[in-house]
């Protein structure tokens, strides 16, 4: 049995409360938010094998997240705030033969119920903390495939 795959769904780290009227896509990270974003990355470091390929969404708090963990995250518009988990597997699917592992920095509701389906299959709704993630290896087991969760983690159980 080899590991083809290992996908680290991600979610952003605390953000700013959405001012009236403005840009949601402008909201940065509050300073719990930043704690919270580098200890991830510390343990994302220490556990997830290397290559990477982190991707982000377009939106400011999503990259400094990912900005925590690498200086030049890949800016992806299927993991914006109003993606599907399907715009989310499409991703997924898109890297699955490049042989490093997949960080995937995005947002609820969609990358909590994407990281659920790729793991089991399931549709129903499923949610991240804040700045926590899921991590699943996919294993080739003869001609079917077997995925693993490696670990689901938040950012309180690092302090």
């Amino acid at each position: 049995m080899s590991t083809l795959l290992h996908v680290i769904f991600w979610r952003h780290a605390a953000a700013e409360e959405p001012a009236p009227d403005a840009d949601d896509l402008r909201r940065a990270l509050t300073r719990e938010g930043r704690r919270d974003a580098s200890a991830m990355a510390a343990w994302i470091k220490a556990h997830v094998p290397k290559p990477w390929t982190v991707c982000c969404s377009p939106a400011l708090r999503s990259r400094q997240t990912a900005l925590a963990l690498v200086d030049y995250p890949v800016e992806q518009p299927l993991l914006a705030p109003q993606a599907s988990p399907d715009d989310i597997l499409r991703l997924v699917q898109q890297h699955r033969d490049s042989g490093a592992a997949l960080v995937l920095c995005g947002h609820q509701p969609s990358l909590g119920s994407a990281a659920l389906r790729w793991l089991s299959g399931s549709d129903a709704p499923f949610t991240l903390r804040k700045g926590g993630l899921i991590w699943v290896s996919e294993r080739e087991r003869g001609d079917s495939f077997n995925r693993l969760l490696r670990a689901g983690i938040s950012p309180d159980l690092l302090d």
